[in-house]
């Protein structure tokens, strides 16, 4: 899975210290759990972020 690519789920912002992948649904959405299941395997370090409302991920960010 190629997570660092946009899709219909995420999007992905770069900068220079960083990398943050947003998911694009306001509730909580499964494909966007998966996609912050392969960034934690890849990146263990890797900072979650969960939306109170939905009680899920919203936001994954990858330090460089």
């Amino acid at each position: 899975m190629n997570y660092l690519k946009e899709s219909a789920a995420h999007t992905v912002e770069e900068t220079q210290s960083s990398i943050v992948i947003t998911r694009k649904k306001l509730s909580r959405c499964d494909e966007f759990a998966l996609i912050v299941d392969a960034v934690i395997k890849d990146h263990p370090d890797a900072k979650t972020h969960i939306d109170s409302d939905s009680g899920g991920y919203d936001k994954v960010i990858i330090l460089k």
